[in-house]
């Protein structure tokens, strides 16, 4: 069976003769269930040299690598005093100045040394016994990660990444402008995995007190858990009860709000969006409500990862999450909407099989 490979379009740093493949049976490096059971990569090297034109090399070693980038840019106005000679005078010149806020950080460095020459591993001390002919080799691999690492993501302004790195030590060769370190580098996705979380009731309520009479309308709003992922869908449940006939309620909302922030050269950037919007309009309502002028509903949100990204509590990157419940009335109606809110976790929670 042949062995898969990463796609040329991954390599950051590539070689016609050295590359990467996965092990058998797999179509990435990542094994196991990073966050529930201990975690790997694994892979194969290969190098391929022609006979007439061998490999001379010492060491062999490949690596995983993680790094923390944050990036962004502002434009700032400035002035300053320029000096005229022909009217010697000054004048105030305006202009634009792009200023770039940067922090990069590696999170992970973990290598294993592949290979090492006869005489490398014997100590031998000639330098130029040190290496060995190399044409057709095929070495695989397996590295472990730490359980409490972060997983890939790739943001407009911040990026986790990593990489899966090969290095050769070989002999210097001035004619053919070849340092005495050849390298690949090639992208390795990392993925976090969470079981399921327990529950965690919650719950606002204001149905049949003083608050609510005098409202014209009581609520009553649950939801069993604060962690919710792909196999643990958001749902809340919303129940209304309206004292006043002629109550207006203009909609119910239901919202997952997503929020980033980013850290760089001692700035802050805060970006924030609707991942999820759910509504219900409140011109059904006069044809939705029970003998009692109660109406139910259980609105459900499914966490899909192509548009929402994991809660990530990191300093430099922060994304994290909060259900919004807004109960809106009309313009003319002198109510203030109803807004809720709550802090919830949004992670790769494994769908039950």
């Amino acid at each position: 069976m042949a062995l898969l490979q990463p796609p040329r379009s991954s390599y950051t740093k590539a070689s016609k003769k050295v590359w990467f493949s996965y092990v058998e049976g797999s179509n990435k490096f990542q094994h196991d269930l990073l966050g529930i059971t201990n975690s790997y990569i694994a892979g194969n090297l290969h190098l391929q040299f022609p006979e007439e034109e061998p490999l001379n090399a010492k060491q062999i070693e490949v690596s995983i690598t993680g790094t923390e980038y944050v990036h962004w840019t502002e434009q700032v106005i400035r002035t300053c005093q320029v000096y005229n000679a022909s009217t010697n005078s000054f004048y105030t010149h305006t202009y634009v100045e792009t200023i770039h806020y940067i922090h990069e950080k590696q999170i992970l460095n973990r290598s294993l040394i592949l290979w090492q020459s006869s005489n490398l591993k014997n100590n031998v001390r000639s330098k130029k016994e040190l290496y060995e002919k190399v044409t057709n080799m095929h070495i695989p691999f397996q590295i472990s990660l730490p359980n409490d690492l972060p997983p890939s993501m790739s943001l407009d302004t911040g990026n986790i990444y990593y990489n899966v790195n090969a290095k050769i030590k070989r002999k210097m060769n001035f004619w053919k402008c070849q340092g005495s370190k050849k390298k690949i580098k090639c992208i390795c996705n990392i993925t976090r995995y969470s079981p399921m979380p327990m529950t965690d009731p919650f719950r606002w309520v204001e149905w049949d007190d003083q608050k609510a009479w005098k409202r014209g309308l009581g609520y009553d709003v649950s939801m069993n858990y604060n962690t919710f992922g792909p196999g643990n869908p958001i749902i809340v449940k919303l129940a209304l009860k309206f004292f006043k006939y002629d109550l207006k309620v203009k909609e119910i909302f239901v919202g997952l709000k997503e929020y980033h922030i980013f850290r760089a050269s001692g700035n802050v950037k805060s970006i924030k969006k609707y991942a999820e919007e759910r509504s219900v309009s409140g011109d059904q309502f006069p044809n939705i409500l029970n003998t009692h002028n109660e109406w139910s509903h259980n609105f459900r949100i499914e966490v899909l990862n192509d548009k929402v990204n994991w809660t990530t509590d990191r300093y430099n990157i922060n994304v994290h999450h909060k259900i919004k419940i807004k109960i809106k009335f009309g313009f003319f109606s002198g109510k203030k909407n109803i807004n809720l809110e709550r802090m919830v976790n949004i992670e790769n929670i494994l769908e039950e099989s």
